[in-house]
């Protein structure tokens, strides 16, 4: 008995540094995301919104990744500079920055999905450089793969803009804040 009460009581406290859940509304409904930043090289889960050690480990990697997950997508994001990730933010090599997202057709479902693989080079006072992206459906009826195709095709422009402005601002924002490498 006494084996299960330290197993809770580690489990209970160890979960909040473990999972970070961010709050994503759309629309009515509030979607659950976990996000985890993992330093590649020494495959750890870190947490630089709420760690400043974490935020530095990130900031001077020379790559790691950003996986977020919920029932609807998933997406990961990978950040390589040689130079150390905030070293190549700011300076004139950028940040090699890949991307692959996939949207569920139906929830907790991924079977069958839409969406892209994108790279790009990321910089702190310059637009991103080596722009590529390259939309993806794995969809079996044919007539709803066709409709997503069409309306995606009409926010490609859009959809390339946000995940772009969105990562620069993770690195800008949390990782790479001025003054704190």
């Amino acid at each position: 008995m006494k084996y299960y009460t330290y197993l809770l009581c580690f489990s209970v406290l160890s979960f909040p540094v473990i999972a970070e859940t961010i709050s994503d509304y759309r629309g009515e409904t509030a979607q659950k995301n976990l996000t985890r930043y993992i330093d590649s090289k020494e495959q750890r889960i870190l947490d630089p919104s709420t760690s400043i050690r974490d935020a530095k480990n990130l900031a001077n990697s020379v790559e790691f990744e950003v996986y977020m997950v919920n029932e609807d997508f998933s997406s990961r994001s990978v950040f390589v500079s040689g130079e150390g990730v905030c070293n190549g933010f700011e300076g004139d090599n950028g940040v090699d920055f890949t991307n692959s997202t996939n949207n569920y057709i139906n929830p907790n479902d991924d079977s069958e999905y839409y969406g892209g693989v994108m790279g790009a080079s990321l910089y702190r006072q310059n637009e991103p450089k080596n722009v590529q992206y390259v939309p993806v459906y794995v969809i079996n009826n044919p007539q709803l793969e066709k409709e997503i195709r069409q309306r995606e095709e009409g926010q490609t422009k859009q959809i390339i803009k946000d995940k772009l402005d969105s990562n620069k601002q993770l690195l800008d924002k949390m990782v790479c804040k001025k003054g704190e490498k």
